[in-house]
Order: C-alpha cells, then structure tokens, then sequence
C-alpha cells in the first residue's frame, strides 16, 4: 500500500523536474538592455554601477548622443536609476522623481541653441518580466511632465517670462514587449486619459506675443518597430536595407486647442476642436504609408484683417497614401485618398460672396480615392541615386495601372461623380509623347451644373460668355442624362484612340 502512495509523489517529482523553468529576468539583465536599446539609436551611455543584495543601483546616468550633420549634441542625465529583483522573476525599475535633457544644437550657418527640458514623474510603476530572449515592460504613471527651464540662443539666455512651455500626460499606462538581437524588435501599447500643453514667447524688445495651448483626451497608440543594432537615420537607405521598420497607429478623443499671435498691436486668436483625430504611418524597405483622419471638426479664427469671425465645420476628414519605395522587378500597389465630408461655412463667410443666399448652403463634399500598381526602378531614399537618374533623364518609376475608385465633388447643388480603370504599356511611349500608353475607360455624372451656371450669373460671378462656354464644353464631352444631368464615358483603346461617349476625339 505505502508503494503505491508514492507512486503519485514520485511522478509529481518526475514531472517538476521534466519541466522547464520558469522565465526570469535579472537586474543586470533589463539594465543591459536599456543601455543596448539607447546604443542602437546612437547614444553613449555612462553611469556608476552597484549592486547590493537584490537590488542593482545606477548612479550618474548620461545618455548622449550627436545630432545630425554634426550638429550638436542631445544629452539625457538621470541622478539614479534602481532594478530590484522581486524574488517572483520579475524586476522592478525605479526612476528618480526628476531628470533633465539638454539640447546644445550647432546647425551649421545657424545660431547656436542651448535648451534644458525638465523631467518629473509621480506615481510611476514599471516592471519588466521575462527573460534575456524577451522582455515585457509594463508601465504607469499618474503624471508625466515636461518643462522648458532655460534657453540660451547665440550665448543669450532667453528670460523665462519671454519663453516659457510644459507638456503634461496624466493617467499614462501601457506595455513594451522587447525582442533583442541584431534586429531588436519591439512591440508597444500606451494610453492615457489626458494630455495638455501651454507654450508662450514674448519676443524681448518687441512688441508682440505667440500663445498656444490645448489637450487631448483619451490618447492611445499601438505600434511595432524593428530595430538594426547600427541605426543611422543619416542614411536613411542603408538603414532600410538593414531591416529597420515600423508600423503604430496613434489616436486621441476630444482634441481643443487654442492660440492667441499679437504684433504690432494687433491680434490674431482662434480655436479649433476635434471629437476624434487619428494617425497612421508605417515604412520598411518596400512600402511606405501614412494617414491622418479627423471626425467633428471645428475652426473659429478672429484677425484684424477680417472684418469679422471666421467659422468652418467638417463632419470627417482624411488623407492617406500608401506606395512602394523600394526597387522591385514587379509592379506593387499604391493608393492615394482625400476625403472632406459634409463641410460647411458660417454665413458671414458665405455673405462675402452671396450677400442674398441665392446660392444652396448645403454642406459640400469632396473625395477622391485612388489606387493602382507601379513599379519603383531606383532606391527613392538614396538620394546619389536620384540625383544620378535625374541627371541622365531615367524615371525613377513606372506606372502599370491606375483605378479611379471614387470620385465625388458636391457643393452649392451641383455635384459630380466618377470612376474609372485604366493600365499603362511602359513599351510605348510614342503613342502618347512622353508616357506610356493608356487603356481603359472612366464614367462620370454631373448633376446641378446649369442651374448652378444659371445662379452665377444672375448673382454677376460669372459672364455670360464663359457660362456660354463652358456649356459647350459640356455638350462635347457628355450627353443629357435627365433634368440637368449629363454623364459621360471617356475611353482609350488598344490602338491609342480617344473616344467620348463612343465619339472619336483622337
């Protein structure tokens, strides 16, 4: 019987020892890495190191780095920086409630800068777990605040009350999960609920001032970048090439700013505000994008010289592009995309140029969506390269195709529409001097223009003469497609013809 009650304790042993450790990080360990993740962007970094019982303690703390082209030096100083092992695996790194940058710049032909910004922390909490293979770095903070403190320019120092700016993140959380090796890699989430800003200059001797201020609510990004050991950002192409790479999306809720410009005793003040803001930029050695988008926009701006306030509205806004950089023996995908919906004007500004509302005030719109394929046939951020295929007349790229998704322009009752596809032969270029040969077609409706021609000239905009024109330009290229509609199709063929509405024109 006692055999086979130790037959369970002995497979429990077996199986505790069959087991792999648990992950555990050391002090020394997540001080390595800081130290090789600042190397990798440049910085030299110098400290006192001493170790007592679990805990290591980093004295003196410099990071420095040079600014590019030689000019000047960025330096982060740090009185102590502590990493107590838990005793769980875990490390705790504690920061100094305080630290300072310094920015001494030298462009060349430029003044010399000198700035200190002021770094204070409260709250903040910061354990990273682990192993050396990777490392997760979770982090808080009730505050996180920075302050310009001093500024000197051509060996002047700049009094505070001329130049003054801080920038608070309040209720900042997130996480850092850092691969490292020759490629460190790094994958982050942070959010905050609010950030605000205040900056001011008074030029001395002058008469005249410069007040910015906002906040942001509801902040949070999302991102991963991949990280050569030998980051040069001079050459941007080399560290492409490297594996450098990012991609982070960053948002915020509820952005208001305001600013105030006063000179020569007059003042320019306004205000914007957002419900919603968003980026997006991502780049590696084959493609680059980037894109920015507002919801519930608002814009108000009083200036001496407009006799009264200016105010416009949008319901949404964005620009995104998306394309190749990289040298490639295929075409890659490309898309382009501007959209401005349902934007609108306070009457003052509609009064400048409709003192009697004949014209619609209804919101207008605008979008064009683009899209297609192109191949890249230079290094675009090589720029000996570029400056060699300028020189000898080479295109650094070749267009392959090219589609219309979206076209849409509305504003006061008249509107427009389209879509279109075409392709491109890169073998022919003497059909069409100086291009490629297109094929293809594209569609589109105008609705509201006669009667929008018809306003412009009562109101005295327009001569009769141009409307005139322009009426006659209309009936070339489309044909009547209901009340005060026309629609037309715009072909090129095989052969190189151009045809409109099934109508030679080329």
């Amino acid at each position: 019987m006692r055999a086979l009650t130790s037959i369970p304790a002995a497979a429990l042993s077996a199986a505790a020892l069959a087991a792999p450790a648990a992950a555990e990080v050391t002090a020394e360990q997540v001080w390595d890495d800081m130290r090789g993740y600042l190397s990798s962007f440049g910085y030299t970094v110098e400290a006192t190191e001493t170790r007592a019982g679990d805990t290591l303690t980093v004295q003196d703390v410099t990071a420095r780095v040079t600014l590019p082209e030689d000019g000047g030096t960025l330096t982060v100083e740090m009185p102590q920086l502590a990493f107590t092992e838990r005793g769980d695996g875990t490390v705790a790194v504690i920061y100094p409630d305080a630290a300072e940058i310094r920015m001494s710049a030298r462009p060349p032909g430029e003044e010399a800068v000198d700035a200190t910004v002021q770094v204070a922390q409260s709250g903040m909490d910061v354990t990273v777990s682990g192993d050396d293979t990777q490392m997760t770095y979770d982090y808080a903070a009730d505050r996180l605040g920075l302050t310009l403190s001093d500024l000197v320019v051509d060996g002047t120092p700049v009094a505070s009350e001329n130049l003054s700016g801080t920038f608070v993140m309040r209720g900042m959380s997130g996480q850092s999960v850092v691969t490292p090796g020759e490629l460190r890699g790094l994958d982050q989430t942070v959010t905050a609920d609010q950030v605000s800003y205040d900056f001011s200059v008074v030029p001395p001797e002058e008469d005249g001032r410069a007040d910015i201020s906002g906040s942001m609510e509801g902040l949070a990004f999302t991102g991963t970048a991949r990280i050569p050991a030998d980051l040069n950002m001079e050459d941007l192409a080399a560290t492409l090439e490297a594996g450098y790479a990012f991609d982070g999306r960053f948002g915020y809720t509820d952005g208001r700013t305001e600013f105030l410009v006063e000179e020569n005793g007059e003042t320019m003040r306004g205000t914007t505000r957002s419900d919603r803001t968003e980026f997006n930029a991502a780049m590696d050695a084959e493609r680059l994008a980037y894109g920015i988008s507002g919801a519930g926009t608002e814009i108000a701006l009083q200036s001496p010289e407009i006799p009264f306030p200016v105010e416009a509205a949008m319901g949404s806004s964005g620009v995104s592009i998306a394309m190749p950089v990289g040298q490639t023996d295929d075409p890659q995908p490309f898309a382009f995309e501007i959209s401005l919906r349902d934007f609108t004007m306070a009457e003052e500004i509609w009064a400048m140029v409709d003192p009697t509302g004949m014209l619609p005030r209804e919101p207008a719109d605008l979008v064009l969506d683009l899209s297609g394929e192109a191949r890249i046939l230079g290094a675009l951020f090589d720029p000996e390269a570029m400056q060699g295929m300028a020189m000898s007349g080479e295109r650094p790229a070749e267009l392959h195709a090219l589609d219309l998704a979206q076209l849409l322009v509305s504003a006061a009752g008249a509107e427009l529409t389209g879509e279109g596809s075409f392709t491109f032969d890169n073998t022919d270029l003497t059909t069409f001097p100086g291009m490629p040969r297109p094929e293809g077609s594209a569609s589109f409706r105008l609705e509201g223009a006669n009667a929008l021609l018809d306003t412009l000239i009562e109101m005295g905009v327009l001569p009769q003469e141009q409307a005139m024109s322009a009426r006659m330009m209309m009936g070339m290229f489309a044909v009547p497609a209901g009340d005060d509609a026309m629609e037309s199709t715009l072909e090129v063929t095989e052969e190189g013809r151009v045809l409109a509405n099934g109508q030679r024109i080329r």
